[in-house]
């Protein structure tokens, strides 16, 4: 082959090797906030670095932060766009409802940063993002959360926030714009279970039995690539997203485009059962604590309860009601995703109220219109979600079970290892003995026959002596040199530990060292109590035929 053709060839092959390089995953930690909602540290401004708490929704595709110009903003930091040098203001004005409470403000261009685990950051420059300034007492703007990072996808064009808003105004299209050989964006959900439980006030309510656990970690979002060590990813369930749909979710909302249909649900209360096996439509966004479904199909989940009582409250205030169920309630609630079930039951679902009474996170949409779900946390937490939004195509959303490691697995590794390992110990250390045995040995000889030949030197060689010279004591081979004066001292505080000796959150405090000032470090009120976990095992049967899995794809990871 002749060197133009060897040239040509292996600069196909390069470029082929960079068109489709996977992205690295990137581990985003999620903390919780005072007022129980996960969020995540992001900074705004390429110049100086504005750091904030941002809880995160799949239901909206736009950003959102606090400003300035907030009034009744009291207990968040807020976002001064005269400090940013790369905000850039744009005409209209914003509102957005999400749940039960709404928001509105200017818009602008600006270049945003998440935080990661390892302490660097991931850029995503020239967001549209709504610089809110006015909000009802029930949005997601409290209590140290200060924006909102919306994960929806912005595919299908609306005006719904007042103003025309695409695919481009949100995260992906401008990944995409980024990395044009790029193919899909995926991104996969860790999460614990939430500690809100339903309540009376527009604030969320924080459960009196939780474990005091300020600023817990609640889970990790694995952007870019999903983490396979964590789930079983030989039993995905896909779901496309539905971009069809015109009715039947929450009143003033926007109807969410990663909206999946599933197959319904079943629920188990000691010997007796109730059950919906129809197509239902899900929202599935950490946002929301708990588990929301039709006022009608709620009422026949308890009304096999004995002695449950539907009351007002509620996690979306306004929109949903909660019913009180007995502390020694047994109920398993499992979602039908084709031959599979992800079940929930009552170690998660029945929350003691801290009076003697228990309240149930199963809700019920008081709109009898409203005919769709929504899955928070609390369902969330019972399985790894993975979302697929591809540059071209219908976005995809798996549902998977998670990898949960065997004890006798471990065991009979550990017992393999240790015998195998021992045995190798033993060989070595006797190959070892041989070994400096035999060296002892051959040293023994060259140094006799070293002294003889000194003895002979000595002998027919004289050397002068000085009166009153040093006598010098040359350097034995192998002894320590000198201490030095500025040799690093054991025990130095590290930078990144707390005043009370506890490990900074890596995605706050470490961020220090790529250059960005901390964005945590706010007051705390009073709310600091959060439920100790329990992880629920998933049961799961063959999975059926399903929509081809992603092929993660794309030239780089930025």
């Amino acid at each position: 082959m002749s060197l133009p053709k060897t040239l040509l060839v292996l600069s196909l092959c390069a470029s082929y090797a960079l068109a489709f390089t996977p992205p690295q995953r990137l581990n985003i930690p999620l903390l919780l906030s005072p007022g129980g909602r996960p969020m995540m540290g992001v900074g705004m401004s390429s110049g100086q670095v504005q750091n904030f708490n941002f809880t995160f929704t799949t239901s909206l595709g736009y950003t959102a932060v606090a400003s300035k110009k907030c009034s009744d903003c009291s207990d968040t930091p807020l976002y001064d766009i005269s400090l940013s040098s790369s905000a850039r203001a744009l005409n209209g004005q914003s509102a957005l409802s999400l749940g039960s409470g709404s928001f509105k403000g200017s818009l602008m261009k600006e270049d945003c940063t998440i935080y990661i685990s390892n302490g660097s950051t991931w850029a995503y420059p020239n967001q549209t993002v709504v610089l809110m300034d006015s909000q009802d007492q029930t949005s997601p703007f409290e209590q140290s959360v200060s924006g909102l990072l919306g994960l929806g996808t912005l595919k299908k064009p609306t005006t719904a926030a007042g103003f025309s808003a695409g695919f481009d105004d949100g995260l992906y299209g401008q990944y995409y714009l980024r990395n044009p050989d790029a193919s899909n964006f995926t991104f996969g959900l860790d999460l614990k279970p939430s500690p809100v439980i339903p309540g009376n006030g527009s604030s969320l309510r924080i459960g009196p039995g939780a474990a005091s656990l300020a600023d817990s970690n609640v889970g990790t979002v694995h952007w870019l690539q999903p983490d396979q060590s964590v789930y079983k990813a030989d039993q995905v369930q896909w779901r496309p997203a539905q971009d069809s749909i015109t009715s039947g979710y929450l009143a003033n909302n926007t109807q969410p485009d990663l909206t999946v249909q599933l197959d319904g649900w079943t629920a188990k209360v000691g010997s007796e059962s109730a059950s919906f096996q129809q197509p239902i439509l899900v929202n599935v966004d950490p946002y929301y604590p708990g588990i929301y479904m039709p006022m009608q199909q709620a009422q026949l989940i308890h009304a096999t309860i004995p002695g449950s009582q539907l009351t007002s409250m509620s996690t979306i205030p306004g929109q949903t009601k909660a019913w009180t169920v007995p502390c020694n309630t047994q109920v398993q609630f499992t979602v039908l995703i084709g031959q599979q079930g992800f079940t929930v039951d009552q170690s998660i679902l029945v929350v003691d109220q801290g009076d003697g009474e228990c309240v149930s996170l199963i809700e019920g949409f008081t709109d009898s219109s409203v005919t769709q779900y929504i899955f928070g946390q609390t369902f969330i937490s019972q399985l790894y979600l993975i979302f697929n939004i591809p540059k071209d195509g219908t976005s995809i959303v798996g549902f998977a079970p998670r990898a949960v490691s065997s004890p006798k697995s471990r065991d009979i590794g550990a017992i393999v290892g240790g015998t195998v390992g021992g045995v190798a110990g033993v060989v070595a250390l006797g190959l070892l003995a041989f070994f400096l045995i035999r060296r002892r040995q051959d040293d023994s000889f060259f140094r006799r026959a070293a002294e003889l030949e000194e003895e002979h030197k000595v002998a027919s060689t004289v050397e002068p002596y000085t009166l009153g010279a040093h006598a010098h004591t040359p350097a034995l081979p192998g002894s320590p040199p000198p201490a030095m004066a500025d040799a690093p001292l054991l025990g130095v505080p590290h930078p990144h530990m707390h005043h009370d000796g506890g490990v900074a959150p890596p995605s706050y405090e470490e961020a220090s060292e790529s250059g960005l000032s901390s964005p945590r470090g706010y007051a705390r009120d009073s709310k600091m109590a959060y439920r100790r976990d329990t992880m629920i095992t998933t049961s799961a049967g063959s999975p059926p035929a399903s929509p081809s899995e992603p092929q993660f794809s794309g030239s780089s990871a930025v």
